[in-house]
């Protein structure tokens, strides 16, 4: 058997305990040295576009018909846009899509075609909100009776997201001194920083203005209202401490 020699263990002792004590000291002396703080901002901004997406349906049991009254409502869809001073670049239209219908017959248990529904979309990228609840008026009684509600956004969002972004840092770098003076320290330099994915702004007191073809839009000064955009911004942030 082994002979334990006790000189041995009393040199190998304090290394082992230094080994041991090493990590913990180092960690502690890390995390004791710097203030971790999350920054917020958050901007409301009112818009200054919307884009619409409208669209035409009609139906008739020839698809030529069907056809020639879509191609009609769409050009005098056209002709408003461009009397409002829309530049073409602004204007998106998509091809006409023409679909048969048909009825169920449970006698015979066969379909029964009934006719043809033709539709067309197009997209407007409108740059003067004043003149939207007008605008759809027109819309409207040129025909057009597919119409969502109107995206709401800004020609230089980026611009805006920067300002929000400069904020919340801000934010988070008033936050550390609170912390740092409360504690007795002094604020060192920034160690450390992240930014989370920048959220699609949220509107804010916008008002619906949805239509399909059964339903009579209402008046242009009742029905929309456009409200603000919400743009927020959180980042999370370590300052070291002195």
């Amino acid at each position: 058997m082994p002979r334990f020699h006790p000189m041995l263990a009393t040199c190998l002792a304090p290394l082992l305990l230094g080994a041991a004590l090493l990590p913990q000291l180092s960690h502690a002396d890390d995390s004791a040295r710097q203030i971790a703080v999350t920054g917020k901002a958050e901007h409301r901004v009112a818009p200054d576009m919307a884009v619409l997406q409208l669209g035409v349906m009609t139906e008739d049991k020839d698809a030529a018909v069907a056809r020639r009254e879509a191609d009609a409502i769409v050009n005098r869809a056209l002709a408003v846009l461009r009397d409002a001073q829309l530049a073409e670049a602004d204007i998106d239209t998509t091809g006409l899509t023409i679909s048969p219908q048909y009825r169920w017959l449970p006698d015979v248990r066969k379909q029964e075609l009934t006719g043809y529904r033709a539709t067309r979309n197009i997209e407007v990228r409108l740059l003067d909100l004043d003149a939207l609840g007008v605008l759809v008026t027109q819309l409207t009684d040129a025909g057009i009776n597919r119409m969502q509600s109107p995206q709401l956004g800004l020609q230089d969002e980026e611009q805006v997201y920067q300002e929000v972004l400069a904020a919340a840092a801000q934010n988070a770098r008033a936050r550390a001194e609170v912390l740092a003076e409360a504690l007795g320290e002094d604020l060192g330099p920034l160690l450390s920083l992240s930014t989370e994915r920048a959220p699609l702004p949220r509107p804010v007191r916008a008002e619906r203005m949805m239509m399909a073809a059964d339903a009579a839009p209402a008046a242009p000064e009742e029905s929309y209202s456009p409200g603000y955009l919400n743009y927020s911004v959180t980042l999370n942030a370590s300052f070291e401490i002195d």
